[in-house]
């Protein structure tokens, strides 16, 4: 397993629980507004020598056994963890060490996904609706089959595991209506959370941005919830 960084505490990023954070590095997406391009493009991740500097797992599992009591799970994330070949088995090995495990990513690999639920390895999963189905491609800046995401959704709305969806808004790009059609498309969602978009060191220098203001926001998540059984703002 490719692990990039890691953040020993975190009491934010797995919903109840308080978890510790492995960060992978490599994406398949090349999304507009990305803050950690350094992680995800290429030529960057060589330039930093990220390859290099990776954690080993030996370093990692011997510091998950000095959390034994203090942790109650592990965050398995960025940029997308499903292209690394041994996520299944990195996540079984933490699992026996009875930890939760919270599984954040792009919903590109629904087989992994599934079998991950199927064999009760994974407790939460976290997912980013970027934009509709329909409008799949806009923010990331690449052309790619939307079938596999449509199918991980559908493993997630059916399944009996704790999940969430989320949108990072961005002016510009999501509006009332885009917002109600992302909520149809995850119709039935347990969780759905709506961030603001905050700038930082963006893929694309120039990208063209704006924030939203809380009135706007709340307005977003009104129109959200009457297709999803909870939906908040996430600050």
């Amino acid at each position: 397993m490719q692990i990039s960084w890691i953040k020993k505490s975190t009491l934010l990023d797995f919903p109840g629980k308080v978890a510790t954070i492995i960060f992978t590095p490599g994406c398949n997406f090349r999304c507009r507004f990305c803050h950690n391009s350094e992680f995800v493009l290429p030529e960057k991740m060589k330039e930093n020598k990220v390859f290099e500097d990776l954690i080993s797992e030996k370093a990692f599992f011997n510091f998950l056994e000095s959390r034994i009591g203090l942790l109650d799970g592990v965050v398995i994330c960025w940029w997308e963890p499903t292209l690394q070949k041994d996520l299944y088995d990195f996540a079984k090995k933490i699992k026996q060490m009875w930890f939760l495990v919270k599984l954040d990513t792009n919903w590109r690999d629904p087989e992994i996904v599934q079998k991950l639920i199927n064999d009760k390895i994974i407790d939460f999963v976290a997912m980013d609706m970027k934009m509709p189905f329909s409008r799949f491609t806009e923010l990331i800046w690449i052309e790619e089959k939307v079938d596999n995401y449509k199918k991980t959704a559908e493993i997630l709305l059916n399944s009996n595991i704790d999940y969430e969806f989320r949108t990072t808004v961005i002016k510009n790009y999501h509006d009332k209506e885009t917002i109600e059609e992302i909520a149809k498309d995850i119709e039935g969602a347990k969780n759905y959370h709506l961030q603001n978009f905050i700038w930082w060191n963006t893929l694309e220098p120039d990208f063209d941005w704006a924030t939203f203001s809380k009135p706007e926001l709340k307005e977003f998540m009104e129109v959200a919830k009457p297709y999803v059984q909870k939906c908040t703002i996430r600050t």
